[in-house]
């Protein structure tokens, strides 16, 4: 569903962009990092035959009778035991199965007493290996279990602290992000503010935005609409970021200082407006060391879209991320019939029945249709807005 010339601009602009570097870090403090290496397990899992239940372990060929002396108790965590002829180890669930047993019987098929057990389902019903979790089912030693370029989310990094054979692990380093808002217009929250001045939202969209990935860091600044001051900025910004993010200054107006001042801070423009709707203006290049740059347009919708659709991509991919961000499709149901000749990106929200509506919006400087929605879909040039359709979440 993707436009294949804005996909090919995308491409292009990521094939001038240098991955971040490595680092050797604790592996306790790997957790939302993204992994430089190959995760394998350094042994099996299980790494014995373990009890998938709390029961008895029991050799088939003692079963010609139904009970059993109980002759130990195997917890987990301890090591295995030995299993007499003709008896029975009660072991708990996890617990190691003694090497001689060949089923684990259910407690709830037996009649138990402090030193025997009775045995209540015939022997011709138990399977042998019945309950038993064998060594290495679910990964064998040396197996790859989390591929270079993943991030160590929650269950990823539990899979580290499982089979990591080291303390520390290669990780790639922290993006180092800058953010440059531009406008004479801009006012901080909480100064003074005239009713001809705007509160800036901008910064703090993408600062939050991008303050939930612990494989970040974000310095952001101001600077008003002035060719020197927006130059020295860039320049600044690049000679310490892998990454460089602008809002405002792309169009075509007198003070848009923001294209020459990259080229002139040695940035290479690789596009300048692609087809879409809202976000036209964006603008994508790359730096003198290979520095992601991209130039979002100003107002707050337009900000919020390119950086989810298009600046996140390129920034996992200097990350170091190994895949893209996969992307849901969902039903959107509407009676709008509104059709535009570009990429349209139309705010939604998401509803109880898992389906997707529509937000009323007035503009991209809109933000409390912003506030509004969960997200937005994309839709193809010359198309309605109604069926399935890819989902950009907030």
């Amino acid at each position: 569903m993707n436009n294949p010339l804005i996909s090919t601009k995308i491409d292009q602009l990521k094939s001038g962009l240098r991955v971040v570097g490595t680092e050797s870090i604790a592996a306790i403090e790997s957790f939302g990092r993204v992994t430089a290496q190959n995760i394998n397990a350094f042994r099996d899992s299980p790494s014995t035959d373990v009890s998938a239940m709390d029961g008895y372990a029991v050799r088939l060929s003692d079963m010609d009778g139904n009970v059993l002396p109980v002759t130990g108790t195997a917890t987990a965590g301890s090591a295995p035991l030995q299993l007499p002829p003709k008896s029975a180890i009660r072991v708990f669930t996890g617990g190691p199965v003694p090497p001689q047993a060949e089923a684990v019987i259910q407690r709830e098929d037996c009649q138990e007493s402090t030193f025997q057990v009775k045995i209540l389902v015939p022997k011709e019903s138990i399977a042998l290996g019945q309950n038993i979790r064998r060594q290495g089912e679910n990964v064998r030693a040396g197996a790859t279990v989390t591929q270079t370029g993943s991030l160590l989310s929650a269950c990823p990094f539990a899979g580290a602290m499982t089979f990591l054979s080291t303390t520390a692990i290669e990780v790639f380093k922290k993006v180092r992000i800058g953010i440059i808002n531009t406008g004479d217009e801009l006012i901080e929250f909480g100064q003074p503010i005239e009713s001809w001045q705007i509160r800036d939202s901008n910064g703090p969209f993408l600062e939050s935005s991008l303050a939930i990935h612990p494989w970040v860091h974000t310095e952001r600044s101001t600077v008003s609409d002035n060719r020197d001051r927006t130059e020295h900025a860039i320049r600044n910004n690049l000679s310490q970021c892998d990454v460089l993010l602008l809002t405002g200054g792309v169009s075509m107006g007198d003070t848009d200082y923001v294209p020459d001042s990259i080229r002139s801070a040695g940035g290479k423009v690789v596009f300048h407006r692609i087809a879409i709707r809202p976000g036209r203006p964006i603008l994508g290049a790359t730096g003198p060391e290979g520095q992601l740059i991209l130039g979002l347009p100003g107002n707050p919708l337009s900000v919020a879209v390119t950086f989810r659709r298009y600046a996140m991509e390129l920034i996992r991919h200097v990350a170091g991320f190994a895949r893209f961000e996969p992307v849901p499709l969902m039903q959107l149901d509407t009676s709008d019939t509104k059709i535009s000749d570009l990429t349209w990106f139309r705010l939604v929200s998401l509803r109880d029945d898992g389906r997707l509506s529509l937000v009323s919006s007035q503009g991209s400087g809109d933000i409390a249709s912003l506030i509004q929605s969960d997200g937005f879909v994309e839709i193809p040039p010359n198309s309605q807005a109604t069926g399935t359709r890819s989902f950009y979440a907030w």
